[in-house]
């Protein structure tokens, strides 16, 4: 008898729980006994902020000035390419300033091993500017101006102390024939011209 008691309890208990929890669900819904929706004044205040919110925010997107906006620098324009960067140390630096061009025909006998030349292009450029001088610099771009001229855009670590008196330079690998025949000006990310002689 005592365990008919039992689980008439527990079966009361979980009835309550179950019957509570239902109940609970209708208030979360926002509904009464009718199936009506409960909204309190301050539900109701809170809804119509929320919409006058939505339509100035709409209306002040519909007003935004767009007379600055700029369409994107065709990449047409730009060649593409890769620092290079020495494993075991880079070669010596030339004695003068100058643009070198490298193909699978013409290249020092130490770089055969060095770079894809089926694949790839090496280009040297080393500035002659002595403010410059034990600066890094990296190359930001290749811009073709021409069909015959490409600018060669460069920054420098202005924070940068020199570390010697060596003048920068750097070596790009590009695309095979992209830069072949070409004549470079180089030049700072801010239009300084650069001198490569």
């Amino acid at each position: 008898m005592k365990h008919h008691y039992l689980k008439l309890f527990v079966i009361s208990i979980f009835a309550v729980m179950l019957l509570g929890a239902c109940g609970a669900d209708e208030e979360a819904h926002g509904e009464n006994e009718n199936g009506e929706e409960n909204a309190t004044e301050q539900d109701k205040a809170e809804m119509e902020s929320e919409g006058q919110q939505d339509d100035e925010s709409a209306s002040e997107e519909e007003e935004a000035d767009t007379s600055g906006a700029v369409a994107p620098q065709s990449s047409e324009d730009e060649v593409s390419f890769e620092q290079v960067s020495w494993i075991m140390g880079s070669p010596d630096r030339r004695a003068e300033a100058g643009i070198w061009f490298y193909t699978e025909d013409e290249h020092p006998e130490d770089y055969d091993s060095s770079f894809d030349w089926e694949e790839e292009d090496i280009l040297l450029w080393q500035i002659s500017d002595e403010k410059y001088a034990g600066h890094s610099p990296d190359t930001e771009q290749l811009v073709k101006m021409d069909d015959d001229v490409i600018k060669i855009v460069v920054v420098f670590d202005e924070d940068e102390e020199p570390s010697d008196e060596k003048m920068p330079r750097n070596y790009l690998k590009a695309p095979k024939g992209e830069l072949e025949g070409k004549n470079y000006m180089i030049e700072t990310i801010d239009g300084e011209e650069l001198s490569l002689e």
